[in-house]
């Protein structure tokens, strides 16, 4: 439930533009259920922990634009965009393939996407997160949803995180 462009979620991490975190079940936005449900059932032929080697970007073609891969950079001091979808090129402003978490400008983006994978890989659970862009020049106030789904290695760890934006997405009120 996203009330105004500019609120901020106090909890979790406060980390800007966003407005509500949690489990993937709370997704509404039809691109990040389409990856949601691709996972789940890599999930399910791989004993809960889908693994990068299972995915076939081909199967998710009808979103692709809209996704992002990184892979894990020691543990997660750092991550690595070894996928970037041209819709995320085109809403962010800026081109991600190859280039690290690390270099992101502003800083409060930098360090607020940092702290999301950081949980996503030390966790190895699954993130919604919904809100308002807040950190990129010339695109506050642009609603979107995005999930962020963990990818094991055959060793147990997280080693690449796979996610799907959605921009321009408000979610309907959720009833109680």
């Amino acid at each position: 439930m996203i009330e105004s462009p500019t609120d901020q979620l106090s909890g979790k991490a406060g980390l800007p533009g966003a407005r509500q975190e949690g489990d993937i079940a709370q997704c509404r936005s039809p691109v990040c259920l389409r990856l949601i449900h691709y996972w789940q059932g890599l999930a399910a032929r791989n004993n809960g922990h889908p693994e990068w080697a299972q995915v076939r970007l081909i199967d998710l073609y009808k979103i692709a634009t809209f996704l992002a891969v990184k892979d894990v950079i020691d543990g997660g001091t750092d991550f690595l965009n070894r996928f970037w979808g041209t819709g995320l090129t085109d809403a962010l402003g800026f081109e991600g393939t190859n280039r690290r978490v690390s270099s992101y400008e502003p800083a409060s983006m930098r360090d607020a996407v940092h702290q999301r994978y950081v949980r996503v890989t030390r966790t190895g659970e699954p993130e919604m997160v919904r809100g308002y862009i807040a950190t990129i020049p010339g695109q506050e106030h642009v609603p979107y949803e995005v999930v962020h789904l963990p990818l094991w290695d055959e060793g147990g760890g997280v080693r690449q995180i796979i996610s799907a934006y959605q921009f321009g997405f408000v979610a309907e009120v959720d009833e109680a």
